[in-house]
């Protein structure tokens, strides 16, 4: 095969993998190029807590709301919890409430939460499509998935994955 031949056979492999690259670069982060929920006023939504009374989020309106979807089967969550409940105690007198969503069955998380002390509410999304995080901009369906929202119910940060005490003091402390 000569030089001028292999040019069509190379210039098709290539856009082959080019278009390859950005289909599986699409799948991988289906959704988050389509818009950022920060900086937008939080959605509506209302679930059970465990005790199965319905909660709207607009109960903590006027207040820094912390939105943390977690499960009890994820070992990142279990390890936030004990800093959570920490930041709910230390500061909810100055205008923070945390709100759990457990990404699980009421029959898991009611004895979790009693056995853990947890000392904010925890709501309960059993739907299997999770529709309320992916709300509040979990494309990816990861657990555990943080919102913060300030007191006027505008979306200030969203994180995937597990957060350290630090880190969400230094974004929580500046909005109370």
């Amino acid at each position: 095969m000569n030089q001028i031949a292999r040019w069509p056979l190379f210039l098709i492999i290539t856009l082959v993998a080019v278009i390859s690259g950005y289909i599986a670069n699409s799948y991988l982060h289906r959704g988050e190029w389509q818009y950022s929920i920060v900086g937008t006023y939080r959605p509506d939504f209302q679930l059970p807590d465990v005790n199965g009374i319905q909660h709207n989020i607009s109960e903590w309106d006027r207040q820094v709301v912390i939105v943390n979807f977690w499960a009890t089967w994820c070992p990142p969550c279990l390890r936030e919890i004990p800093n959570f409940i920490e930041l709910q105690k230390s500061f909810g007198n100055k205008g923070l409430q945390l709100i759990g969503v457990a990404i699980d069955k009421m029959e898991s998380a009611k004895p979790f939460v009693k056995e853990h002390n947890i000392n904010y509410p925890i709501l309960i999304d059993e739907g299997a499509d999770a529709v309320v995080s992916k709300n509040y901009g979990n494309s990816l369906d990861v657990v555990p998935y943080t919102v913060v929202i300030d007191r006027n119910g505008k979306i200030t940060y969203t994180h995937a994955g597990e957060l350290d005490k630090k880190t969400i003091e230094g974004i929580v402390l500046p909005l109370l």
